[in-house]
């Protein structure tokens, strides 16, 4: 009897949560296409292969308008996760503080994203500027897994 009962309950309780979905369905759905725009939207800041060249210019520009001398700029090997690829780039720059500051300040404006890591600064040889190494990381969509 116990069993019956217990079932009747679980079944009740199933049938509560399936008619909270069904009634929910079309506000799911808005979620789903609001979610399917965000993901495009993201996926679409992501660089392709092709634009890797332009990327490296704009960290050069960006490097030259705050007024640093990049000094390298290295593509490092590529890793791959379940749904992205991340392109990680040494970046060498010296220049005073606050054209430093300045320079990974206006990185978060490229149009791409891109993050920044693994900073070091240290006086650069003969005098007042310094020397930042850091590495900069852009992503692109993993097409197919």
């Amino acid at each position: 009897m116990a069993r019956a009962e217990q079932k009747e309950l679980d079944t009740k309780k199933d049938f509560e949560d399936k008619a909270f979905k069904a009634a929910n369905l079309d506000a799911y759905k808005r979620q789903m296409l609001e979610m399917e725009d965000s993901f495009g939207a993201l996926v679409s800041q992501l660089p392709s292969d092709t634009e890797v060249p332009g990327l490296l210019e704009d960290i050069t520009n960006k490097g030259l308008a705050n007024g640093l001398e990049i000094a390298s700029i290295d593509l490092q090997d590529e890793r791959a996760d379940e749904f992205y690829v991340e392109l990680p780039i040494a970046i060498v720059a010296t220049g005073s503080y606050h054209d430093l500051g300045s320079f990974v300040s206006s990185m978060a404006g490229l149009p791409r994203i891109v993050t920044l890591h693994d900073f070091s600064i240290e006086t650069a040889r003969g005098g007042g500027d310094l020397r930042m190494n850091m590495i900069a990381k852009t992503y692109r969509y993993r097409d197919g897994g």
